[in-house]
């Protein structure tokens, strides 16, 4: 399969800013995004929402004066064309819109040979989403993942292994390298004292385990010990909550864990992804009593070692 370069040209006056972080990791799960354009006019207050949004995600903004009706589109149209015509590098274009106006430039840039991907809303006109190779519904995306502190470099590892496990598992070690500089940017394993990530990963024998290794590759999976740890009390950071549904989800050194809010010693308010909490691992007999891909559940979440305790 061609590795995809991605350049995501956003309308930021139809798109929300809300969601713009998990429409960038939708893309990443694709391939490498190596432009992040978004178009509004910068001056209007309504925008005012967009500008931590770019800061965060390293995104340009492009300036377009409301000069005619869909002024900001024609901007995206035109750099889209001149991306594709000039631009070697990219292979891929991702609009963010749920304008069925852009139906005919995803039509060119497929006419082109190039990937067109979109992500819109459930009223996205028909003939905008059969023009794309891939349509992505707002509501399907993920909620954005932590970031979380490279300063805990076993937390880092574990995330990033995890990411790359939605896709694939076990895990290419080279797709576990791209992940981690996208949590990331500075991470160097040389800062571990490890000329190479391999080896870095090899020194970890508690986290993970070789599962195929040759000269031109090399596979690792995470190395299962719950069974061990049954009763232990484990430090995690919640990377996802979902409070509509009452759930979540807490990444640990032995992996990811899911739990209810009814099993959280602490007021649901305080809860807040990227929050250090305390849990107890669940017995398990065998690790066959869990479905290919689900987390074990834990009951006793709390924001003291003390709580899990006394639970």
């Amino acid at each position: 399969m061609m590795d995809l370069t991605f350049a995501v040209l956003v309308d930021g006056e139809n798109a929300s800013q809300a969601q713009y972080a998990s429409m960038l990791e939708e893309v990443e799960k694709y391939g490498t995004v190596a432009i992040k354009w978004v178009y509004a006019d910068w001056t209007s207050r309504q925008q005012s929402g967009w500008q931590d949004v770019l800061h965060e995600t390293a995104s340009s903004p492009k300036q377009q004066f409301h000069y005619g009706k869909d002024a900001a589109d024609h901007a995206l149209v035109m750099d889209a064309i001149e991306l594709i015509s000039n631009n070697q590098r990219i292979n891929a274009i991702c609009i963010v819109s749920s304008d069925g106006g852009f139906y005919s430039l995803a039509q060119r840039v497929r006419e082109k040979g190039l990937h067109v991907m979109a992500i819109g809303k459930e009223n996205t006109p028909e003939r905008f989403r059969k023009a794309c190779h891939n349509f992505v519904l707002t509501k399907n995306l993920s909620e954005p993942a932590t970031r979380l502190s490279h300063q805990d470099l076993n937390v880092l590892l574990v995330d990033s292994y995890l990411r790359c496990a939605e896709s694939n598992e076990p895990v290419y070690l080279g797709d576990m390298g791209k992940m981690l500089k996208t949590f990331d940017s500075s991470f160097d394993h040389r800062n571990y004292g490890f000329l190479s990530l391999k080896k870095l990963i090899k020194d970890k024998i508690d986290l993970f385990e070789i599962v195929d290794e040759r000269s031109d590759r090399c596979f690792i999976a995470m190395r299962s010990n719950l069974v061990a740890q049954a009763g232990a009390i484990l430090k995690g950071v919640i990377r996802k909550l979902d409070f509509n549904r009452e759930f979540g989800f807490i990444t640990s050194n032995s992996g990811d864990f899911h739990f209810s809010f009814s099993g959280v010693r602490a007021e649901v308010v305080q809860l807040r992804e990227g929050l250090t909490v305390w849990f107890k691992v669940p017995s398990l007999e065998s690790h066959s009593e869990l479905v290919d891909g689900q987390c074990p559940t834990v009951k006793h979440v709390a924001l003291k070692k003390a709580l899990v305790n006394a639970a």
